[in-house]
């Protein structure tokens, strides 16, 4: 018998009852439509072996000032072996990830076999506080501004939820593996105290084996962040992305790499506009440590191109990056880039561009059809860095015939 009240008025705390009916020992709790909205003071805590469900288009919503995650998932919060990432300290963020010094590497700490289904997830980011990324206020660590948070897991799956305006990332993955997070709406309106450092689902070091597929709608950062270096900071590998459908985002993939190595990654059917990049291949900090390797990229069926950040981004005078980027002080051993379509309105940039420092062992380009409708000439591909092997099959500029091979004179227009 529960003894805390559902209320589902949008007035009073359902937190309690909530969490009571998770954590009476039942196998899957399924909240009915509530009255007006679901509203919670803390955050939701769920067991391994559990499902929890609500109706597709049930609003549950974090109350003003709750300032926490909305859910995530058990842990022991004994001190174990994690500890800060001594990098991290170079770049003032140590306290962004200060949770994974409290839990244990364990095996028997894994939280497994989870589901999360359906709701709008209403993370209320102007009635919290700012985004601790921006304002530098973490509470002594106590505070990250996640919308929800899923560390040392395993066999898990979220679906068919909209994540409405979170503080920052609106799903951060951590030390996971085994998972699928599908059929998504990203519902974006502000930030606070700016529409930035908003991904949609932010991926940490150590996870694997995972499908991300039909992602819908513009976040004010990553909609997919594969970020080795961050969280319990490790090796990324065999992640499968399949379908983002985003208009006026700012990016669509991010992998970032700074000693670690991300290998093994499929993304396919990009869709929509990107007012910084489509996809990014970057190491984004500023550190001495050795170079981030990533191994065998395979890119398939984007159709994108540029968006205006006017009136979006809040530094809109800095570097406009290509649609495809790859940062200094990378390797790169196998990257394939197949059916790319880019019909450009807005913004005469490179299709690709490979900046100084950058090393990519092979690259291979094929079915790639570039449409410049600004007016002024840009390139397909500029290349900076060094391209060992460069294979390129059926590469339509303009109004050019599909060639096979393009030497980098005629592929500056």
């Amino acid at each position: 018998m529960i003894m805390n009240k559902l209320f589902g008025d949008g007035i009073h705390d359902d937190y309690p009852a909530i969490q009571e009916m998770i954590d009476s020992g039942a196998r899957e709790v399924i909240l009915p439509d509530p009255q007006k909205c679901y509203l919670i003071s803390k955050t939701l805590v769920l067991p391994s072996d559990f499902r929890l469900v609500l109706p597709r288009f049930a609003e549950i919503r974090l109350m003003d000032q709750a300032n926490c995650p909305m859910i995530r998932n058990t842990w022991n919060t004994s001190r174990g072996h994690f500890s800060y990432n001594s990098y991290n300290s170079e770049i003032n963020r140590i306290d962004l990830w200060n949770y994974s010094e409290q839990i244990s590497t364990l095996p028997e700490d894994t939280c497994h076999d989870f589901e999360l289904i359906g709701g709008i997830w209403n993370f209320n980011n102007k009635n919290q506080k700012p985004n601790p990324i921006l304002s530098g206020d973490f509470d002594g660590g106590a505070y990250t501004g996640f919308g929800m948070q899923f560390f040392n897991v395993t066999n898990f799956r979220i679906s068919s939820l909209t994540l409405k305006d979170p503080v920052n990332f609106a799903i951060t993955i951590d030390a996971a593996s085994f998972f699928t997070v599908s059929d998504i709406t990203f519902d974006y309106n502000s930030g606070n105290p700016a529409a930035i450092n908003m991904d949609g689902i932010h991926i940490n070091g150590n996870c694997h084996h995972a499908h991300l597929r039909n992602l819908m709608g513009a976040c004010y950062d990553d909609v997919v962040a594969l970020n080795a270096f961050e969280g319990f900071s490790g090796p990324i590998s065999n992640i499968y992305i399949d379908g983002i459908f985003a208009e006026n985002c700012h990016s669509a993939v991010r992998l970032l790499a700074v000693f670690e190595e991300i290998s093994n990654i499929h993304i396919s059917d990009i869709y929509g506009t990107y007012y910084q990049y489509c996809i990014g291949f970057t190491r984004y900090y500023e550190t001495e440590h050795p170079t981030g390797i990533m191994k065998t990229i395979d890119i398939r069926n984007v159709y994108a191109s540029k968006a205006s950040r006017d009136g979006i981004y809040p530094y809109p005078d800095t570097y406009v990056y290509p649609l495809i980027y790859f940062e200094s002080r990378l390797v790169v051993t196998d990257v394939s880039i197949d059916c790319l379509c880019r019909r450009e309105k807005v913004i005469p940039v490179e299709t690709i561009s490979v900046e100084k420092g950058a090393v990519i062992e092979n690259m291979r380009l094929s079915r790639i059809i570039e449409e410049n409708l600004t007016g002024k000439d840009f390139s397909f591909l500029t290349n900076y860095g060094t391209i060992q092997r460069l294979v390129q099959k059926d590469i339509r500029l303009g109004d050019n015939y599909p060639v096979d091979s393009v030497t980098e004179d005629q592929m500056r227009k």
